[in-house]
């Protein structure tokens, strides 16, 4: 997957819209995702939800990412500190496409007549390449150990 000069050009346009309203956004995303898919409930720190960090987190990181999404090199140390949570928390490859349709939709829904298909299709393809760069930076430590049950839910 990859991305084009003018989907980054999109995505950092777009991107002081995360960070004025991007609690609001993952607020939105995981309301729709647990809807959806109540078995991601378990994977997820509900207390976390209900006060605000995890949406705060995500919406930061997500910021984080676009503001850098001509240099991606600089998220890795981000990257790897959330792929040990994830690890622990046994998130696997077919929970990323769940995670970036509710994303997208939430985008979509929150930005209503200011979206466009260029900029859905331009965070589709940022969220695709992040996804893929977590995937791939998980897959060895499951590869290695496989799934580690006794971590789950730090």
């Amino acid at each position: 997957m990859s991305i084009t000069q003018e989907q980054k050009a999109i995505i950092k346009s777009t991107a002081p819209i995360l960070k004025e309203n991007g609690k609001e956004i993952a607020s939105m995303f995981y309301k729709q995702m647990f809807e959806n898919h109540p078995e991601l409930l378990d994977i997820f720190n509900q207390t976390n939800q209900k006060i605000g960090t995890q949406p705060l987190a995500l919406a930061n990181t997500i910021y984080f990412a676009a503001e850098n999404i001509d240099n991606l090199q600089i998220l890795m140390p981000l990257i790897k500190h959330i792929t040990h949570k994830h690890r622990a928390l046994t998130i696997q490859p077919e929970h990323y496409p769940i995670v970036g349709k509710y994303l997208l939709l939430a985008i979509q829904q929150f930005l209503g007549d200011k979206s466009t298909q260029d900029i859905l299709d331009a965070w589709a393809a940022a969220y695709n390449i992040i996804a893929n760069i977590f995937i791939d930076i998980e897959k060895q430590p499951y590869d290695e150990l496989g799934p580690n049950e006794e971590d789950k839910g730090f």
